[in-house]
């Protein structure tokens, strides 16, 4: 009889600690800083948690002619280009993966000071917009507010652009600023109307990072 109480009182307790042993855990894993991800729910499938934060490696571009220096993800494929005229300037083209998405970077001259610049920017540039996409281009917004480049406002133009019935439209984002030595800086991101959204925090980011050099 004792040898039976006992063999009884032994498998209790052994259930009893695996009892506590499982409450411990789903406390642990359910708990705010677990690192464990939370996979029972009463009636629920079991699941994991499939949100990962894409982190990626960013590098340091140099404008070869000392102009200005920004950040951008080291995937972004980097061409600088010489300019096909004379009196040109060369741009900066950097390409996304996605192989649709293209950023344009050039600095050039302009007989603008910054206030000329704010006055007439809404007006003015909407019209060179215009002239550069001559087939059919849609102005979403404009505004002086959104940007700044090297501590200098800079204007921004969202817009739509009809390329020809294969292509369809593309989604492009300008912005341009101008500084005290009478330079301007005008970058240019297009992309489909798919992913035009999805680049845009690494679009911002990059914009943040341009830092002009004051000569």
């Amino acid at each position: 009889m004792f040898t039976y109480m006992n063999d009884l009182f032994y498998k209790y307790k052994i259930s009893f600690n695996l009892f506590y042993i499982c409450i411990i855990l789903i406390i642990f894993i359910a708990s705010p800083g677990s690192k464990i991800p939370f996979i029972f729910s009463y009636g629920q499938q079991p699941e994991f948690l499939s949100q990962v934060e894409k982190v990626q490696n960013t590098t340091t571009y140099a404008d070869p002619n000392n102009n200005y220096t920004l950040q951008h993800p080291e995937i972004w494929k980097v061409e600088y280009k010489e300019p096909h005229i004379k009196f040109g300037y060369p741009v900066t083209q950097l390409t996304l993966p996605d192989h649709v998405s293209i950023i344009t970077i050039s600095m050039t001259d302009i007989d603008l000071d910054e206030k000329e610049f704010k006055d007439g920017f809404l007006v003015f540039y909407p019209l060179i917009l215009q002239e550069r996409f001559n087939n059919g281009l849609e102005i979403i917004n404009k505004t002086l507010k959104n940007y700044t480049i090297g501590g200098h406002a800079a204007g921004s133009i969202i817009f739509n652009n009809y390329v020809d019935d294969s292509l369809g439209i593309i989604k492009g984002l300008f912005i341009t600023s101008v500084f005290e030595n009478n330079k301007t800086i005008s970058i240019t991101y297009t992309s489909s109307e798919k992913n035009f959204d999805r680049n845009m925090k690494d679009i911002e980011s990059m914009i943040k990072s341009i830092k002009i050099d004051p000569k």
